[in-house]
């Protein structure tokens, strides 16, 4: 009841309550969050490599003949090449299937890190993410890019590389990009020969020098003056490694440095470069290290 001239007092407002968030929540939520996010990597990782496991095996056909198909429609691609290419074309769509899972794999987990740490309109990421499998699945099974025209595979983007590759026309007074075509047999005789030579005068090499420096040790080990007899006795019983350590040290460097400089020598200028080169540097090997030995 309201008397006229008297307005009523409202009764007061409750006071506010503080809101506290517990301890024990902050944990759960940390633990949800962590465990989704090891799930949504985990997930993207293998629907990564199971798509691509999936799709290589699919497109290695299409590739083995886009790469015979884009290397004779190539003007800057010599005659030579292409046919080497095509004789390449089918093992290399057929090695494309193994590397389709581990390419699979990084795509997947890339993006599955790159939905995770996007920020929202605020640019504040939240401490909860949604589901970054989910946003994997639909960049595979989406188009993506310009008009959808990016490729969304491993196999997609090597075709893509090898249709740019045969569109490429010859500039004036360039060229095609060409080799000897016996160039790959070349290759592998000039590194065999010129390992094989190195490696065996490495050993003999070795052998000799090896035998001389362990003679010399052997004979100062007893001329020589103010050394112990403990001195002289070691020097005297280590001075044999000389012949097992020589040989063993310069054939190995021989074989680790002429191999690799045969193939590209053989593959540049056939079989017989590599082996006159390797002859010249063993008979300065020859010269140095036995002159070496007996000067010591």
């Amino acid at each position: 009841m309201q008397i006229s001239g008297f307005r009523q007092t409202p009764p007061p407002l409750p006071p506010k309550k503080e809101l506290v968030v517990k301890p024990e929540l902050d944990n759960i939520a940390d633990r949800y969050n962590t465990s989704r996010t090891i799930g949504n990597y985990t997930s993207g990782l293998v629907l990564g490599a199971a798509k691509e496991a999936v799709t290589t095996t699919l497109q290695a056909p299409r590739l083995a003949w886009e790469i015979t198909e884009n290397l004779w429609q190539a003007e800057t691609i010599g005659p030579n090449l292409k046919i080497l290419g095509t004789l390449a074309a089918i093992p290399a769509a057929a090695l494309s299937i193994p590397c389709g899972p581990f390419y699979g794999a990084y795509q997947g987990v890339a993006a599955v890190a790159d939905a995770r740490h996007s920020y929202g309109p605020d640019s504040v990421r939240p401490p909860l993410k949604q589901d970054t499998a989910t946003h994997y699945a639909r960049s595979v099974t989406t188009d993506i890019g310009p008009e959808g025209t990016e490729p969304k595979t491993m196999t997609g983007k090597w075709i893509e590389g090898l249709e740019k590759l045969g569109d490429r026309k010859l500039g004036e007074g360039e060229k095609p990009v060409d080799v000897p075509l016996l160039s790959p047999v070349f290759s592998l005789a000039g590194g065999v020969a010129s390992g094989a030579l190195s490696g065996v005068a490495g050993l003999v090499i070795g052998l000799v020098a090896g035998s001389l420096t362990c003679g010399k040790e052997m004979v100062h080990s007893v001329t020589d003056k103010d050394k112990s007899f403990g001195a002289r006795v070691g020097q005297f019983v280590a001075a044999p490694l000389n012949v097992v350590a020589m040989p063993l040290a310069l054939g190995w460097n021989g074989l680790k440095e002429a191999t690799p400089r045969g193939f590209v020598d053989g593959w540049k200028h056939g079989p017989f470069k590599p082996v006159i080169d390797t002859g010249k540097a063993v008979a300065g090997l020859a010269t140095s290290v036995v002159k070496e030995a007996w000067e010591r």
